[in-house]
């Protein structure tokens, strides 16, 4: 499971190095909940912010 996490945030890092198109506002947000644990992602998610 911590393997997985490890990857999808490579992942996201990596598409963020990239020349990818991405909205300043979504970079944004990435980056800010870039690394944070599940359950505060889910609590983000649940306030809609």
């Amino acid at each position: 499971m911590l393997q997985r996490y490890y990857d999808a945030n490579q992942l996201l890092i990596d598409c963020l190095n990239s020349n990818c198109e991405v909205t300043a506002a979504i970079r944004q947000e990435i980056e800010a909940t870039l690394l944070l644990p599940q359950t505060e992602l889910e609590d983000r998610e649940w306030q809609g912010d």
